[in-house]
């Protein structure tokens, strides 16, 4: 799956077109933002202490947006959990303009981005909204001083504290995109998929420098082009994400990670990876990817090294809307 599909998917929900609601998982109704209360009182977020905040910036290059994935604490990424008076005085610290954050690509600072303008600026309308939706997610519109992969479109994380920078790996992608097939192949043969079903396949493999073990995680996708294409969602489909590592220099590599598909289309969940960087704050980067199905949910995960595999560590939202389902 090409980088710029978590892109599209940010901006069409920005858009705030009721197909894009209903994509991200989103009621056609929500009660007013006077009446919301976004979990418990205790469970809210303490802002009095300018928690550390990990952030995604996404657009253009030449007017990029910002929007808050979680808090970094206790050596983790969790959920932002505030009430309609809460995320408007987070608006207020984390969006003020002027105020700038480390960009982080490919694992390691490359420059910052500096606020211009918050979601809710006074005299000014929100800087986007949703239909039948009276509380989104705050976003800010940036200007990005970055040295980040060349491209029209950006999509880098920032934080608000400064992230461990990973290696860098200097592994050739010929021996990359080798690896990242054979594991592939691998699992695909372990559940009884036949390597004919995977010659339509599209190879996507990355070399990740996550600091696990003295080699490099490979990180690889086997997926069908037409995916993402509402044409195919109502036909058989496999797709292979793996997560692969070896122990010592001479080692094969492994699948430390799976994800398989070989089913509907439209009922499957994809995978792709997006990037990765050290949130946990142990040295050691995670693996942030991409889920999608068709006409559900969208949604950024982490994966964490534990104990000789990967597994989830955090699940970001799937909906910008935060209005409270209607009774």
């Amino acid at each position: 799956m090409r980088r710029g599909r978590l892109l599209a998917t940010t901006l069409i929900l920005a858009l705030g077109c009721d197909k894009a609601r209903q994509l991200a998982g989103g009621s056609a109704e929500a009660q007013p933002a006077a009446e919301q209360e976004q979990g418990p009182p205790a469970a809210r977020l303490d802002l009095s202490s300018h928690p550390d905040i990990l952030f995604q910036i996404y657009g253009e290059r030449d007017d990029p947006r910002m929007i808050p994935i979680g808090v970094l604490r206790n050596g983790t990424i969790e959920q932002i959990e505030l009430g309609a008076a809460g995320w408007k005085q987070f608006d207020a610290m984390y969006g003020k303009p002027g105020a700038r954050y480390t960009v982080y690509d490919g694992g390691r600072a490359v420059g910052n981005a500096s606020v211009r303008q918050g979601m809710w600026a006074e005299g000014k309308d929100p800087l986007y909204t949703l239909p039948n939706c009276s509380l989104m997610i705050p976003q800010a519109a940036m200007t990005l001083a970055a040295e980040a992969r060349p491209g029209y479109t950006v999509s880098l994380f920032a934080s608000t504290r400064p992230l461990h920078d990973a290696q860098v790996t200097s592994m050739a992608q010929a021996e990359v995109d080798r690896v990242g097939r054979d594991v592939a192949t691998r699992v695909a043969r372990g559940a009884g998929i036949s390597e004919a079903a995977l010659s339509g396949l599209e190879l996507r493999a990355f070399a990740v420098a996550t600091g696990v073990s003295s080699s490099p995680t490979i990180v690889a996708s086997m997926l069908d082009p037409r995916a993402d294409e509402q044409s195919s969602s109502h036909e058989h489909t496999v797709h292979i994400f793996v997560v692969a590592d070896r122990v010592g220099d001479a080692g094969d590599y492994k699948p430390t990670y799976t994800h398989v598909v070989d089913g509907d289309a439209g009922t499957s969940d994809f995978q792709r990876f997006v990037d990765h960087l050290d949130v946990a704050g142990d040295g050691t980067t995670e693996l942030a990817i991409e889920q999608w199905k068709f006409g559900g949910d969208t949604f950024l995960e982490f994966l964490q090294y534990k104990n000789g595999a990967w597994s989830e560590l955090y699940r970001g939202r799937s909906n910008w809307c935060l209005d409270a389902p209607a009774h």
